[in-house]
C-alpha cells in the first residue's frame, strides 16, 4: 500500500467514524456513484471484469442502504425508500447486462439527489440541536 492510500484509508475511516446517520447515508451514496462511474468507463473502455467489479460493489450499496431502514417502521418514507432502493439494485443489476450506460448515468443521478437531500437533512438537525438523541435503529433512509 503507498503512503497515499494508507493516508485516503485514514481519512475515510475518520468520516465514518465521526458521520452522524444521515452523513453515513450521504457517504455511501457517495460511494455508489463513484463505483457507477467506474462501471461507465469501464463499458466504454469495454472492460467487463471492471465494470462486473463496480456493478456489485454498487449493488452491495444499495443492499446496505436497503439495511438500514427500519425494518418496524411503517411510514410512507420508509416504503417508499424501500421501492427506490429496490428499483435500483435492480436498474444497475439489468443496465449492467444490457450495457446501457444511461441507466446507470440516471440513478446516479438520483443518489446525487438524495446524497443531498441527506446532507440538507444533516445541516438542519445540527442547526437545531436535535442530532445527539438521533439513532441509527430509528433511521428510516
Amino acid at each position: 500500500m503507498t503512503p497515499y492510500a494508507k493516508a485516503t484509508d485514514q481519512y475515510l475511516t475518520q468520516r465514518v467514524n465521526g458521520a452522524t446517520p444521515e452523513q453515513l447515508v450521504a457517504l455511501l451514496l457517495e460511494g455508489a456513484q463513484r463505483f457507477l462511474a467506474q462501471a461507465v468507463q469501464a463499458m466504454s473502455m469495454k472492460d467487463y471484469p471492471a465494470k462486473g467489479h463496480a456493478i456489485n460493489r454498487v449493488s452491495a450499496i444499495v443492499e446496505e442502504l436497503a439495511l438500514r431502514l427500519d425494518p418496524e417502521c411503517e411510514s410512507e418514507l420508509a416504503t417508499n425508500l424501500m421501492r427506490l432502493y429496490d428499483w435500483w439494485g435492480h436498474e444497475i443489476i439489468s443496465a449492467g447486462a444490457d450495457l446501457d450506460s444511461s441507466r446507470l448515468e440516471r440513478v446516479s443521478r438520483q443518489m446525487g439527489e438524495m446524497r443531498q437531500t441527506w446532507e440538507q437533512f444533516h445541516l438542519t438537525r445540527v442547526g437545531t440541536g436535535e442530532g445527539a438523541g438521533f439513532q441509527a435503529g430509528g433511521m428510516v433512509g
